[in-house]
């Protein structure tokens, strides 16, 4: 049920080919019934980047993942483009790839 709800926190899609860090400014420790919980961990000012999701917070043996977020952006731009949800491109470690389709299961 957690993986079903992270897409409308906008916390689904990840580059796996990002450097470690490179943009993030938050990280998620846990999730309450009123969404995620961030610590600040970058300068970041909440208008989107990159954000940690903790070892363990999508499960016991979840590794930590980064993710795209987009904030508190006015922008609202999607993230990763025509075709990036298609089954064979959803974890295919290139690009845009999704929570859901990586972890779910």
């Amino acid at each position: 049920m957690l993986l079903t709800a992270a897409p409308a926190f906008a916390h689904d899609c990840f580059n796996p080919n990002k450097p470690e860090g490179a943009g993030v400014n938050y990280t998620i420790t846990g999730f309450t019934a009123t969404g995620p919980v961030f610590v600040q961990t970058g300068p970041g000012q909440g208008i989107g980047g990159f954000a940690t999701i903790a070892a363990g917070v999508l499960g016991p043996d979840a590794p930590a993942v980064e993710v795209h977020t987009l904030g508190n952006s006015s922008a609202k731009e999607e993230v990763g483009g025509p075709g990036s949800m298609k089954p064979e491109h959803a974890c295919d470690g290139k690009g845009i790839d999704y929570l859901e389709a990586c972890f779910a299961g």
